[in-house]
């Protein structure tokens, strides 16, 4: 990855909003998304955030249609151009004129779900994820035993992937509950989220073809926050032998915005340094770039809102290069064998934890199965997720000499299961 100067520290937007150090949305970050004026039924548009607006794409004439699929699948060539169109109109090294009337603000759109993906697969990338779930039911053997050799992913719904702001309703299905000899069918008790980014891939692959490692980030048009929900109590019942189904598959909500790689250029990180004694990457998964600036350093939050209560709540927050495996590594290893990838298809990085507690990335891990109930509120505690409950994502970088740039936000509220 290159910097120019569109990463320029020095560098500020006509619109004035965009240059508040505490946006997500300098003009350094340009990510992609598509919207429409809220309250209509217009089709979706392309268009970047910058500051607290939108602009449409048509300001530099392109063109997307409602989903941002075609421009995922033109290539880096094509987002790196744009990219740097984009910026020289919008910076104040430009006037506005003409250019004021594609903009429009935040508070008068609606942000629609960016890609439409024909495919979804959830890896199993954080060692410390892998590590505090695995003990928790295997305290002997917390990692499964291709877990530092391989990224390990399960084939996902695509299906049931929705636009931030869409409501959750709590799943019924098969668990057994402490104390029962025999699954029972039900809702959920053990809602859960899981705090995950999701690679988009860019230009497709043929059936039979594969992507060496050196080419891989070639085929990523950028990363979105992602949150996978998960029922816990379904999982664990249904789990085995080949993974998990419908304890996944009610819902994974994707953030509005697709921050692409370019903007991300000056907070890559060296990739995880493997502990002593773990088995050497194996070649198709290895390459000196990768071990130098694999890993993109993204700090990422959960929060709550109980619903009993109306102010947010900090569950926990840590970093996305304290993964084991890279995002090269994942789009490699998902075409090693000739499976075809798709433009806009979604990659889930699983759930990104760090070290300490309050860097987990989920409820199974801050209240250890349930087991430590976490005080959100005053008077107010959780083990897993309630009716009401909303759930946000929020995502940043910051790195010395750059400028911060963010992910927006992907929230979700948890309503009761559908009556029946």
């Amino acid at each position: 990855m290159m910097l120019d100067h569109t990463h320029d520290l020095a560098l500020k937007s006509w619109v004035g909003s965009a240059n508040n150090p505490t946006t997500d949305f300098p003009i350094q970050n340009l990510p992609f998304g598509v919207y429409r004026l809220r309250g209509s039924h217009d089709v979706y548009r392309g268009c970047v955030a910058i500051g607290d607006k939108v602009f449409d794409l048509a300001g530099v004439d392109a063109e997307t249609g409602p989903t941002l699929n075609a421009l995922a699948a033109a290539g880096r060539g094509t987002w790196r151009d744009l990219r740097r169109q984009l910026s020289a109109a919008l910076s104040d090294d430009n006037k506005a004129g003409a250019l004021s009337k594609f903009l429009t603000p935040m508070t008068h759109v609606e942000l629609g779900l960016p890609v439409m993906p024909r495919d979804y697969s959830d890896f199993f990338t954080s060692y410390y994820h892998a590590y505090n779930s695995g003990r928790m039911f295997r305290p002997n053997a917390p990692l499964t035993p291709n877990f530092k050799w391989l990224p390990i992913a399960y084939h996902g719904r695509a299906s049931s992937i929705v636009a931030s702001g869409t409501n959750i309703r709590r799943p019924r299905g098969q668990r057994v509950l402490p104390g029962d000899e025999a699954p029972t069918f039900g809702p959920s008790i053990w809602l859960d989220y899981e705090v995950e980014l999701g690679l988009v891939v860019g230009p497709g692959t043929d059936l039979g073809a594969t992507i060496p490692i050196e080419n891989a980030e070639d085929h990523i048009f950028g990363v979105t926050l992602l949150n996978d929900w998960s029922a816990r109590d379904i999982q664990g019942w249904e789990y085995q032998p080949l993974g998990p189904f419908l304890s996944k598959s009610f819902a994974t909500t994707l953030s509005p915005w697709i921050v692409t790689l370019d903007a991300l250029a000056p907070f890559r990180a060296p990739s995880f340094e493997r502990f002593e004694g773990d088995p050497p990457a194996l070649a198709h998964l290895t390459s000196a770039q990768n071990e130098v600036q694999g890993q993109i350093d993204i700090n990422l939050e959960a929060w709550i809102t109980p619903f009993n209560l109306h102010t947010p709540h900090k569950l926990s927050a840590a970093s996305y290069a304290s993964s084991y495996w890279t995002p090269a590594q994942m789009v490699a290893h998902h075409t090693s064998n000739g499976c075809p990838l798709n433009p806009g298809d979604i990659l889930g990085t699983g759930t990104i934890s760090g070290p300490e507690l309050g860097e987990a990335g989920s409820l199974l891990e801050l209240s250890q199965a349930g087991t430590t109930p976490l005080i959100v509120g005053t008077r107010t505690t959780r083990t897993f997720l309630e009716d009401g409950d909303t759930l946000t994502l929020k995502g940043r970088c910051t790195a010395a000499g750059h400028t911060p740039i963010g992910f927006g936000e992907a929230t979700g509220k948890i309503l009761p299961p559908q009556k029946i």
